[in-house]
């Protein structure tokens, strides 16, 4: 049988909201801490144990917020280039870099959508509960509640780059932690190649072209403990 080689592609949105949820529900751990977990993690998709051995781990992210805006609760100007949110992110990204085999591929933030939301959601901070009015507007918390501006070109990368690392046989199992459909191309193309595709769609159910394109499920979620 021929060695396995992994390359583990990382959809950062997807993975850090859930990852975070239930490793430091309280933002209170270091990204140097955070960046060491999430690495943890990612690297129990290799199979050492029986000759796998790890090519690469992607991480798809884009740069923090940069620019000014009024927060829509407090009407303070904020300048997201001196955010403490901003701060962290740009640390965790270099924290990232430091751990073996990981590549941060980064998208941008579009300029042009403005949304607001929660950073945590919890029993206060829920959007369809408040336009419910099933919670009172004075109990949000504006320290929990940021732009959400929406990430272009990550998704393009990622795709790319496991067609040419399938193309080139860098790697021979692809390990792809994300719930988002977009990527159904990739998976064909990777089975095409001989590649197995193992999907992370850390406990989410999956259906639909994605399910049907892939040669497993395999998650982690389960070991994940509070920081």
């Amino acid at each position: 049988m021929a060695q396995r080689t992994v390359a583990i592609y990382v959809d950062a949105g997807f993975f850090t909201r859930i990852f975070t949820s239930i490793a430091d529900p309280d933002m209170s751990v270091k990204p140097e801490q955070l960046a060491k977990a999430m690495w943890h993690y990612w690297i129990k998709h290799v199979d050492r144990k029986n000759g796998e051995e790890l090519y690469r781990i992607y991480f798809y992210d884009c740069p923090p917020l940069s620019h000014k805006a009024h927060h829509p609760i407090t009407n303070k100007l904020i300048d997201f280039s001196k955010s403490n949110i901003t701060k962290y992110k740009n640390k965790l990204h270099e924290s990232l870099l430091h751990q073996p085999y990981v590549a941060c591929r980064m998208g941008h933030l579009s300029s042009t959508d403005n949304e607001w939301g929660f950073i945590r959601k919890d029993k206060i901070h829920n959007f369809n509960k408040l336009i419910r009015g099933e919670i009172d507007h004075k109990e949000i918390n504006p320290n929990n509640v940021s732009l959400r501006p929406r990430q272009k070109g990550v998704d393009m990368k990622l795709g790319i780059d496991i067609a040419s690392v399938v193309l080139k046989k860098l790697a021979n199992k692809i390990v792809l932690i994300s719930g988002d459909s977009d990527f159904v191309p990739a998976a064909k193309l990777a089975r095409i190649e001989g590649a197995h595709f193992i999907l992370d769609a850390m406990g989410r159910n999956v259906k639909g072209d994605l399910a049907e394109h892939i040669d497993g499920l395999k998650s982690f979620k389960h070991q994940i403990k509070k920081l």
